[in-house]
């Protein structure tokens, strides 16, 4: 790994054993109970906390952003670091493993590395511009010619109330046609995974914009595509996103894009 990604690695490191340490002083309260007491806010914050102060320790002239705020105290720079905290919350609620730390590193406007760790098992998702994206030391590339009819599609539920219609309508439609679809709750895993060849693809029509960039970088190094629901590349600008190959990214349209044009 680069001396970035390791600088990353390390804090994601630091962050998962106060999320172990969390999980273990809550091990025998319900989940209600951890729901009372605050017990994913407290996930969230001590991992932004490991994260943040490790890449301002190592990287104090860098930019460093939040899903929705500046987190460093200046706003101006060649370098900036874009943290989610914790992906799959509820995940984490239930004891499910499904969640992940991300981290991205963009220089002069231009995503250059990014990484996705589960914090529950240590596995380390790493991308570099121009040099491939790996799990630990293995080259991630995605299947070129998987179809739909032998896929596994992922996907999760929108937040806006207004898409849920659209959502379950294109979820009906890949549903009769791909081998299976699931909904696992952690985006940027999820996305992640389908870089491994864990999943085929993953799409969604609100994507955050931290979302979208490890999307981005992750097709792009493992040879896939990232669009929107028009096959152009905007899940940025407009959250919509299809995370897989491009035969299959243009197949996924052709079930998604009717419902979310109306």
């Amino acid at each position: 790994m680069s001396p970035e990604l390791n600088i990353a690695h390390k804090a994601a490191l630091k962050a998962s054993k106060s999320i172990e340490q969390l999980i273990f002083q809550n091990e025998l309260l319900s989940v209600q109970k951890k729901l009372q007491n605050g017990f994913v806010d407290k996930a969230v914050q001590v991992s932004l906390n490991d994260i943040y102060y490790t890449l301002k320790r190592a990287y104090p002239e860098d930019v460093i952003r939040g899903e929705d705020s500046l987190l460093s105290d200046h706003d101006t720079g060649d370098r900036c670091w874009y943290i989610q905290p914790l992906a799959g919350t509820a995940n984490l609620l239930y004891d499910i493993p499904h969640c992940a730390i991300g981290m991205i590193l963009s220089e002069q406007g231009k995503l250059q590395q990014a990484m996705v760790f589960q914090p529950l098992n240590g596995d380390c998702f790493t991308v570099t511009r121009g040099k491939g994206a790996f799990l630990s030391n293995k080259r991630l590339r995605i299947d070129q010619q998987k179809e739909v009819s032998a896929a596994i599609v992922a996907t999760n539920l929108p937040e806006n109330e207004t898409l849920v219609t659209a959502h379950g309508l294109a979820l009906r439609n890949i549903n009769k046609q791909a081998a299976g679809c699931r909904m696992l709750g952690c985006d940027i895993l999820d996305i992640a995974w389908v870089a491994a060849g864990r999943l085929d693809a993953y799409w969604q029509p609100q994507a955050a914009t931290i979302t979208a960039m490890i999307g981005e970088l992750f097709m792009t190094e493992a040879g896939g595509q990232c669009s929107d629901f028009s096959c152009q590349q905007n899940s940025q600008k407009n959250g919509q996103l299809i995370a897989s190959n491009l035969k299959l990214s243009a197949q996924l349209s052709k079930f998604i894009s009717p419902g979310f044009e109306r």
